[in-house]
């Protein structure tokens, strides 16, 4: 018997026990359950000649299953951690900026540091901070520049 017979019959033979076991490993999630099978089919193909030197063709094959299965659950909680990640740092973030706002406002007055946060993180220009606030370019400049040094004497201290 050749290769392609092999793995045909073994196909044949092996498919619907090894995708009801997947998809009772892999919480009857169908779609992950068929990738499972098709995996361990397409490892047996590469590995033809281990897989029918095997005293236990089908036990190596449940085998290799078990072993996609597992890779198959780390990738998908990987997936999971990651959302989640990014929806705790988000939050986080939220928290952070809360707590900036807290302390730098304090050091330089709530005043001076919005108009810092405004020009620093929201690139906004001297004019458009002079225009927002109804004061002249120079006056916005003057403003900063307090700021600034108010800020750089505090981290000079710590």
């Amino acid at each position: 018997m050749g290769r392609e017979e092999f793995i045909e019959q073994l196909y044949r033979s092996m498919y619907a026990p090894l995708l009801r076991y997947a998809r009772y490993a892999l919480e009857g999630d169908e779609g992950l359950a068929e990738e499972a099978v098709q995996e361990a089919f397409a490892t047996a193909w590469r590995r033809v000649e281990v897989l029918m030197d095997s005293p236990n063709p089908q036990g190596w094959m449940m085998e290799t299953l078990k072993h996609v299965i597992q890779a198959t659950r780390r990738s998908r909680d990987k997936a999971r951690w990651a959302a989640q990640a990014t929806e705790k740092a988000g939050e986080v973030a939220a928290t952070d900026e809360e707590n900036l706002d807290t302390i730098y406002g304090d050091l330089v007055g709530q005043e001076a540091y919005e108009l810092l946060k405004a020009y620093a993180l929201e690139h906004q220009s001297v004019e458009e901070l002079a225009r927002a606030r109804g004061i002249s370019r120079e006056a916005c400049k003057k403003q900063l520049q307090r700021a600034r040094k108010k800020l750089k004497k505090y981290f000079e201290k710590y």
